[in-house]
């Protein structure tokens, strides 16, 4: 029996503006939309990858607004550029 070896890992944030965010990580960042939903228990969700990953960055937005306050001023996410060069 083969096993295969893999991890899927997605992180999830909350958001109260969605079509901005979608711009940025789709346009602005040249991510690709893996996925989404509409109205899921009042929920609007996208999903964001790179291809031939097994992760990938979720944002969602309630009807009525963020469920929870940003934790601190400094709610961040970082990203970390590699260049391989030849």
């Amino acid at each position: 029996m083969t096993m295969k070896n893999w991890v899927q890992f997605r992180i999830a944030r909350p958001t109260k503006q969605l079509a901005e965010i979608s711009k940025f990580y789709g346009e602005g960042l040249g991510l690709k939309r893996v996925g989404g939903f509409q109205n899921h228990d009042g929920y609007d969700g996208i999903m964001f990858g790179l291809p031939n990953v097994e992760y990938h960055l979720e944002f969602t937005q309630h009807i009525d607004g963020s469920p929870c306050p940003a934790p601190t001023k400094d709610n961040l996410l970082v990203f970390y550029i590699l260049i391989k060069l030849k």
